[in-house]
């Protein structure tokens, strides 16, 4: 009963890390975002925003799941 218990808190306590990890980098992403938006003029903007473009697919590629994997070497 105990082993359940344990790992019934791992499962939360490595949710709980997916979910902090995802969403902290999307919400800088996103004031990020906004921020060069109001600084930069629209035609600098799309350049930028084609350069994070190319940025996010190679490190979607590259990562690989490494955090995930990291999370639950952790747990």
């Amino acid at each position: 009963m105990d082993e359940v218990k344990d790992l019934k808190q791992k499962t939360i306590n490595g949710m709980l890390w997916s979910f902090i990890d995802l969403f902290s980098g999307r919400g800088i992403q996103f004031l990020t975002t906004v921020i060069l938006a109001r600084l930069l003029l629209p035609e600098d903007f799309g350049l930028i925003a084609i350069a994070l473009l190319l940025v996010a697919v190679s490190n979607a590629l590259i990562d690989g799941g490494f955090s995930q994997a990291l999370i639950r070497q952790r747990f």
